[in-house]
């Protein structure tokens, strides 16, 4: 298979999964792009490296979580809020980019404003293995793999994510 190939053949299979998972760490369109765009980047540089036999999409959820580990620690001390090119809302032509509604994901598995509020409270390595391990159900052998820790590792960050989760939610839940 040829590296071109490769690539084509992975964003078909995994583009839309990829851009769901960076868009889940990061909360926005714009920035969900760049992080899928610089990631298949890498996967076209680095396809030789990928052994046929295991989980593609453990690798490139790996890749998509070390780029957004780095553009965090870029961005440490700016302002996060996107702005805007201009005050007319944007167009996309009756059609999402890359075809994917993430916003209906999250209403599909069934996350209110709440919990998404409560997420972004979340340390981003908190908010990672909670998505990892609650909305797209990997086991924690595979988030192991993803995120570059021991299962022990993860088991203690999501004990410690769902707790936070839970006490940010509680008051929440007694108004009700």
């Amino acid at each position: 298979m040829e590296q071109a190939e490769f690539l084509e053949e992975a964003i078909e299979k995994y583009g839309k999964a990829t851009y769901n998972f960076a868009y889940r760490l990061t909360g926005n369109d714009a920035d969900a792009r760049d992080l899928t765009q610089d990631a298949f980047i890498r996967v076209y540089r680095a396809w030789r490296s990928f052994r046929p036999g295991t989980s593609f999409i453990s690798w490139i959820y790996r890749i998509v979580t070390n780029l957004h580990r780095d553009e965090l620690r870029r961005r440490k001390g700016r302002y996060l809020e996107e702005i805007p090119e201009d005050n007319s809302p944007q167009a996309f032509g009756g059609s999402r980019p890359l075809a994917v509604t993430p916003i209906d994901d999250y209403i599909n598995q069934g996350l209110d404003a709440n919990i998404t509020l409560a997420l972004e409270k979340l340390s981003p390595e908190q908010k990672r293995v909670i998505v990892l391990a609650d909305m797209e159900e990997y086991s924690y052998q595979e988030i192991a793999d993803i995120m570059g820790c021991s299962i022990g590792t993860v088991r203690s960050r999501l004990h410690r994510a769902r707790a936070l989760l839970r006490n940010l939610l509680l008051p929440i839940r007694e108004q009700s």
